[in-house]
Order: C-alpha cells, then sequence, then structure tokens
C-alpha cells in the first residue's frame, strides 16, 4: 500500500463504552499502515449520536483509556473534548485541533461502516474538507464500496492502491484489516451477564472493570 500519509497524526474518535480491542487494532492497523507518528485515541465527552443514560462517567472512560494504552506503541489519549462544548462534534474537535497545532498533519480514524453514515453526522461531508481521513476496513465492505460512496457525494480521482483525493479537499485512504467482531454493546451485555469478557478488552480494563462492577453495572443500568 501507498503510504501518503507518513508521519501524520491519527485521531480515532468514538463513546470508548467501554474502550474494546477492536477500537485497539483499529488505531494500530492504521498506524503501521500508514505509517502515522501515532494514533491518539479521543473520547467524546457527550457523543451528539447516543443517550447519556447508560454512558460511564467521561473521565472514567477516559482513565480506561489510558490504561489501555499504556505500553502499547504509537498510541496515545487525547483528552480535548472534555473541555470542548457539549454535544462533541467531530467537526468542531478537528477544527480545533487544526487551529491549535497547525503544524500537524492529522488524519481522522474511523471504522468503513462510520464512513458511510458521514451524511447523518454534524457536517460530516465536510471532514474531508478539513483532514485527510483513514477508512479501516473493519467489516470488508472494501474498495468497492468506499468509491460508490465517494461517487455519491464528491468529485474525486485515484491517487494510487487505496488512496482517493478529494477535489478542493484531501485523501481518503482505505485501510484492510482482519475482521474482529466486537463491540462495546456486546462487552456491556456479557459483563453485566456476568459473563467472561476476556479477550474482548485490555486486560487493565477488564481487571478494572472486575474490580469495581458497581462503576459499570449501575451506569449501564443492569443490576449485579
Amino acid at each position: 500500500m501507498s503510504r501518503p500519509l507518513s508521519g501524520s497524526v491519527g485521531i480515532l474518535g468514538g463513546s470508548f463504552n467501554p474502550v474494546h480491542n477492536g477500537h485497539l487494532r483499529m488505531a494500530i492497523e492504521a498506524r503501521e499502515a500508514l505509517d502515522l507518528a501515532r494514533v491518539e485515541l479521543l473520547p467524546a465527552k457527550v457523543p451528539p449520536h447516543k443517550k447519556e443514560t447508560g454512558l460511564l462517567d467521561f473521565g472514567l472512560r477516559l482513565s480506561l483509556l489510558r490504561q489501555a494504552v499504556e505500553g502499547v506503541e504509537g498510541l496515545a489519549v487525547n483528552a480535548l473534548e472534555g473541555e470542548m462544548p457539549v454535544p462533541s462534534y467531530s467537526y468542531a474537535t478537528l477544527s480545533r485541533l487544526c487551529e491549535m497545532f497547525p503544524a500537524t498533519k492529522y488524519v481522522f480514524v474511523l471504522g468503513s461502516p462510520d464512513f458511510l453514515t458521514l451524511p447523518d453526522w454534524h457536517r460530516g461531508l465536510e471532514l474531508p474538507l478539513l483532514t485527510d481521513i483513514a477508512v479501516v476496513d473493519r467489516l470488508g465492505l472494501g474498495q468497492t464500496a468506499v468509491d460508490g460512496f465517494l461517487d455519491a457525494h464528491w468529485d474525486w480521482r485515484e491517487e494510487g492502491p487505496g488512496v482517493r483525493r478529494i477535489a478542493a479537499g484531501r485523501r481518503v485512504v482505505l485501510v484492510p484489516m482482519a475482521r474482529l467482531d466486537v463491540s462495546a454493546s456486546m462487552v456491556r451485555e456479557k459483563f453485566c451477564a456476568g459473563l467472561e469478557t476476556s479477550g474482548l478488552v485490555p486486560e487493565a480494563v477488564r481487571g478494572r472493570m472486575l474490580a469495581e462492577p458497581h462503576l459499570f453495572k449501575d451506569r449501564w443500568n443492569v443490576s449485579p
């Protein structure tokens, strides 16, 4: 794969309720495939598309993220949305980052299913005009699905295998990834049902959940 984004900083946003191994693999795959300087996992304080009911406190989600990336090369945590107005819009956050660090080249990292829902986001179709986009193909949708979506919304040209340039905008790069069927909702359901979450979440996160189960079950609205 061509690596036109080498040295850039990836931003992987999300509610991380809780952070799981799928999140970490997405970040790692993007960093390695594109030769990024690092990928920063950035939790939303108040996700605009999800109810606050059942959402762990921002401070707890932030703490879990920091535990999850500890010792993982090239991954870091960014707490910027904790200081910004709510709800947490990706466009506003990326704009702020670009203003704060104009010399840094940012890449917005997201999964292929989320990429296809950009029309439903706040100024979602403007994101490729703001930063480069790394689409991690976590469900095996493939280049054809990405190109079809690009056709529907922008003029673009091919710059190499997996690399597309939006007219008057930035690049959209497809990152292959082996399918990993894990989701935050799966983790929540299993944990609250007393089932094993080993292999689904980082061990540090699993240890925290087992040590302080009330912090999680009380917020996830399931009785112990």
